[in-house]
């Protein structure tokens, strides 16, 4: 299966900057062993291969999603950053992305400068609270305790795609020791189909 493959930035006009994304554009999708192959030959964390939905609607797409690792089921910066490849190659200003979630648009302007911005509209979004057995384990890994955590930030499960547990600490000293072993953190995502763990502090209220 033929295509073209780019190692693009999402987010920045400055190609050291932004978040680093693959993508891939066919006629269509590859083998599944192929993809896998492709995004861990790319190394970034999601690369996301893109082909027509057989529609024959040109604005209507299939896409996947692999890390190095796995497939995952969507990835927003990859998405971005299809948008724009697309446009610069002709695509409609409007598509519509069948994700493995279910259907995402996404809407590309020119800007005056005459660069792309692409803008995406995900499937319905929801919050839910994080079990404590959940986040026992990530503290246990992370070597936090519980008065570490904001008080006035509960833990979380966010989903807008892919499940991301967020965890909220008190002090940004807290984020600078972090450290943890990799491979148990690995198995407890896998475990709980996270794509992955959102630590912040909050710095303004």
């Amino acid at each position: 299966m033929t295509g073209t493959l780019l190692r693009l930035a999402a987010f920045t006009i400055d190609p050291v900057g932004g978040n680093p994304a693959g993508v891939w554009i066919g006629e269509g999708l590859p083998p599944n062993a192929e993809m896998q192959r492709i995004a861990a030959d790319v190394g970034y964390s999601e690369t996301a291969f893109l082909a027509p939905d057989g529609s024959g609607d040109p604005g209507r797409l299939r896409v996947r999603y692999f890390s190095p690792a796995k497939e995952i089921d969507f990835c927003g910066h990859a998405t971005i950053a299809a948008g724009v490849a697309l446009a610069e190659r002709g695509s409609p200003r409007s598509l519509a992305l069948a994700t493995n979630d279910g259907v995402v648009d996404l809407d590309i302007e020119r800007d005056d400068d005459g660069r792309y911005r692409a803008t995406l509209t995900s499937i319905d979004p929801w919050v839910r609270e994080a079990p404590d057995e959940v986040i026992d384990r990530l503290l246990e890994l992370l070597d936090w305790r519980h008065e570490d955590l904001d008080p006035r930030l509960p833990p979380a499960i966010a989903f807008a795609g892919v499940r991301h547990p967020i965890l909220a600490v008190r002090e940004l000293a807290t984020l600078g020791r972090m450290t943890y072993a990799f491979e148990p953190m690995r198995r407890l995502m896998l475990d709980h189909d996270f794509t992955t763990i959102q630590l912040i502090w909050r710095e303004h209220p």
